[in-house]
């Protein structure tokens, strides 16, 4: 037990001392054998035992084993009923949705930052086998990673992750721990089960004696995992240097996405639309036909998502977004739509334009220090007379590469004559003024 208590040790060096967490225990070996291993590497945690029963079959003596297992380690343990909704995934995934769904509010309320789960290296194999029968990427190829941040920044550490699941089981049972064995880990209609007792034995036959096959499949997700997060970090690097924004509008340089190796550009879409759209998971098909969006393109994807191609951008968006209506009467007005605000003074300070503005654009406007101005979005048939002559609006809302799902986000400034001002894009002709109008950056107050 002494080589298992010290690879757990290691496995749970991102939990810091005196750490509150929780110890997701079903009831079975590998997540009882768990609990008493990092009872045992780990004396310093605050640990409570939680319990999710899904209802999904009668799992009494599960919610049992847990807490009576809870008791027997000298932790507190809670059961946590679940209803698992019928969708399109099939039950296991619903199942575990409602699960993950019930741990990270079991973490919240107990104050815990961290999960700690019972998956050994036997389900990560299992993982990286189903994951392959999909058809998957790298990212699937590297199965379960050892540590992971869910909603509310709450991190998921499994720390037998490295350890054989009969390795678990005998830790479990030399120290008497009450153990409920769940009937669908061998029934043949659940996935997981026809890999673990039918892919797995076949693997074994075809690679020959002295071969094992968990072994062989941890070790590809240890290098998958490698692999995938040098991608990665290239492409959040990327996104970081070259990502812009504009209210809910998140848009990158057509040149990134040009000029990078597609395994590089597929991760910056992806990464584009999680920081967009929270809670997004865009799949393949969703990147796919955002990379092939062509200039002048937009398109309404599954999940909310909205995006459009064109001005040397790509920019997504949760949806339809629109200026608000408001009028300055004094110096300043707020805009929290687009994280600006809208300021009138006698000073000449340069302002801040939407991120696709021409270099040459007019960042402030000249007006009077009186009158009352009214901002609001684009209007069908809305001109400005500019030096070059009347242009319409929505041409040169065009010409200047403003994202066509950012338009109606862009603010249209008009006085008494007609259109002022629209930021980045047109200016009036002759303005004139003892005051500046300009942008600055809003953070709220």
């Amino acid at each position: 037990m002494a080589d298992a208590v010290a690879a757990v040790a290691g496995a749970l060096r991102p939990v810091p001392r005196a750490a509150q967490a929780v110890l997701a225990v079903s009831g079975g070996p590998d997540s009882v054998g768990m609990a008493q291993l990092v009872t045992a590497a780990r004396p310093d945690l605050r640990c409570v035992v939680v319990h999710i029963r899904h209802g999904l079959r009668d799992d009494a003596a599960d919610a049992a084993a847990a807490l009576q297992n809870a008791e027997g380690l000298g932790l507190p343990g809670h059961v946590i009923g679940v209803d698992v909704a019928r969708t399109g995934s099939g039950p296991e995934d619903a199942a575990r949705r409602a699960r993950w769904s019930a741990l990270a509010r079991a973490a919240t309320e107990a104050g815990a930052a961290f999960i700690l789960t019972g998956h050994t290296a036997d389900d990560q194999a299992e993982t990286v086998l189903l994951n392959m029968a999909r058809g998957t990427g790298l990212a699937g190829l590297a199965g379960m990673p050892p540590v992971l941040t869910i909603g509310d920044g709450i991190r998921v550490v499994r720390p037998v992750l490295g350890l054989r699941r009969g390795v678990v089981r005998e830790v479990a049972v030399d120290a008497g721990l009450q153990l409920a064995d769940d009937p669908t880990n061998d029934d043949p209609r659940q996935r997981r089960s026809r890999a673990r007792h039918d892919l797995l034995p076949r693997l074994a036959a075809l690679t020959g004696s002295g071969t094992d096959p968990v072994d062989s499949l941890t070790r590809l997700a240890r290098h998958a995992r490698r692999d995938n997060d040098a991608l990665d970090a290239i492409a959040a690097d990327e996104l970081r240097r070259r990502a812009v924004r504009w209210g809910a509008v998140h848009a990158v340089t057509d040149r990134v996405l040009a000029g990078t190796h597609e395994a590089v550009a597929t991760r910056v879409v992806r990464m584009l639309v999680c920081r967009a759209v929270p809670g997004a998971r865009p799949s393949e098909a969703v990147v796919t036909k955002l990379l092939r969006l062509a200039d002048g393109q937009a398109a309404n994807l599954a999940g909310g998502i909205v995006a459009s191609r064109g001005g040397g951008h790509l920019a997504v968006a949760a949806g339809h977004h629109r200026a608000t209506e408001r009028e300055l009467t004094g110096e300043r007005l707020v805009m929290p739509e687009i994280g600006m605000a809208l300021r009138r003074d006698a000073g000449a300070t340069r302002g801040v334009l939407p991120p696709w503005a021409p270099p040459r654009a007019a960042a402030m406007v000249r007006v009077d220090g009186a009158e009352s101005l009214l901002v609001r979005p684009r209007r069908s048939g809305d001109v400005v007379r500019t030096a070059q002559g009347v242009r319409s609006v929505a041409r040169a809302m065009s010409a200047a590469g403003v994202p066509r799902i950012a338009r109606d986000l862009v603010p249209v400034v008009e006085d008494a004559e007609g259109v002022l001002w629209v930021p980045g894009v047109a200016i009036r002709h002759a303005a004139a003024g003892a005051s500046a109008l300009r942008f600055e950056r809003w953070a709220g107050e």
